[in-house]
């Protein structure tokens, strides 16, 4: 075990969640693993265990509060402390701003913002009670870039931003930093999805879409997890020791440009 350290993330079931549970488990982290997919939360779990590595798993849906306070009360007390929360369960929103539902939104503000407070407001006390914490976010580049898709998308991942930069002033004084991750395009199994559906709409092939994104890229390269994984071990090491309140583009260089 890395010196007794914990950490907590949700949506670790698949895409960048789960690489980062298994990432930071290979550093000797004990790691709670949290996932509206229970099973795959799980699966999560396991595959930690079999490296041996010690791992907790739940299903979780990190809209319902009260939920997500038990969760984080059941992980306390098994793990003692919680040194690291990642608040990374997120979701999409339809791509044609016509086809969005009062659904949409309210899935979208639900879980990639209410979702990000819940799981952070839940683990809060007991940093602030040791005053001492790291907090990541899952937000995106596209919470800073306006676009005519994905609107609620962007929409509530710039509330993402907004919510970390404030809630990194709160904690200060408690020797809590809070930063956000913002992913450029990553083919996690949402952004796959995503992906294979533009790519069928323009009848065009997924190999043939992916190399237009790409090719938009100044640094003509998508971002992957272990790109991610490099700037969260950074943002939790000593090195990340006074960076908070930042929200970091790992994106190729695709906000410089615009």
């Amino acid at each position: 075990m890395k010196n007794g350290e914990f950490i907590f993330v949700t949506g670790g079931g698949s895409g960048i969640g789960r690489a980062f549970a298994l990432h930071f488990a290979g550093l000797g982290y004990g790691v709670a693993v949290a996932d509206l997919n229970g099973q795959a939360a799980e699966e999560t779990a396991r595959d930690i265990q079999e490296l041996g590595g010690q791992a907790l798993a739940f299903a979780l849906d990190v809209s319902d509060f009260a939920a997500t306070m038990r969760v984080a009360a059941q992980v306390l007390e098994t793990f003692g402390q919680v040194d690291v929360v990642f608040a990374n369960a997120g979701v999409l929103s339809p791509a044609d701003y016509f086809e969005v539902q009062p659904a949409d939104w309210d899935l979208s503000l639900d879980v990639n913002v209410k979702g990000v407070a819940y799981t952070c407001r839940a683990f809060i006390p007991s940093m602030m009670a040791r005053r001492k914490g790291r907090i990541l976010t899952t937000a995106s580049y596209n919470g800073f870039r306006a676009g005519a898709h994905v609107i609620p998308y962007r929409v509530t991942k710039a509330a993402v931003v907004m919510y970390t930069r404030c809630l990194a002033l709160l904690l200060a004084e408690s020797g809590i930093t809070v930063n956000a991750i913002c992913p450029g395009v990553t083919l996690t199994p949402m952004q796959l999805e995503y992906a294979e559906k533009t790519a069928g709409e323009r009848g065009i092939t997924l190999e043939a879409y992916l190399e237009e994104r790409a090719a938009r890229i100044p640094m003509h390269e998508l971002t992957t997890v272990e790109d991610l994984n490099a700037l969260a071990e950074f943002l939790t090491s000593r090195g990340g020791r006074i960076i908070t309140g930042q929200a970091i583009a790992v994106d190729g260089g695709v906000l410089v440009s615009s």
